[in-house]
């Protein structure tokens, strides 16, 4: 099984996926650092200064996972997955966090704009994706794991239910 933490840049994403994969006993993959790794990347942006992460390499990769892991970046709701889980957080907070990062205001402005028209969430949900929204605002990480628990428990049972013969 394949959970996917996913969500604009500063929801919170690296330390729930981080706190989820542990509390599962499951391996946690970062996608960038496996782009990295791995040299996933089809070129590079001038505009953003990043390097830019090729898709279709980076699903072959995963395809090849066997067992149960945790996929965590701003584009893994692209991965193949069972399930996505957006972290959402209010655009003013979302502000604050990425300015204590140091980014710049137009990169800044740009993830903002992202987080209000719910992007990540909107590309997951055209796919097809079954996907869970977690507001990250104002709470703990143990409150946002145990939200995430407790979807995935209740789905759990759902689906014992729907196939039992």
């Amino acid at each position: 099984m394949i959970i996917v933490i996913s969500g604009t840049p500063g929801t919170g994403k690296t330390d729930i996926a981080k706190a989820l994969a542990e509390k599962l006993g499951w391996k946690l993959i970062e996608l960038n650092k496996l782009a990295e790794e791995a040299d996933l990347y089809e070129g590079y942006d001038e505009k953003r200064k990043c390097r830019v992460v090729d898709i279709e390499k980076m699903e072959m990769e995963i395809s090849k996972l066997g067992g149960n892991y945790v996929l965590e970046s701003h584009y893994a709701h692209d991965m193949p997955a069972d399930i996505v889980i957006i972290l959402r957080v209010n655009p003013g907070e979302l502000r604050k966090r990425l300015e204590k990062r140091g980014w710049s205001n137009e990169k800044i402005d740009e993830n903002v704009e992202a987080e209000i028209m719910e992007v990540c969430k909107t590309e997951a949900l055209e796919q097809g994706r079954d996907v869970f929204e977690v507001d990250t605002t104002g709470k703990s990480a143990e409150e946002i794991l145990g939200e995430i628990i407790s979807h995935l428990n209740i789905k759990n049972k759902n689906h014992k239910k729907q196939h039992k013969t």
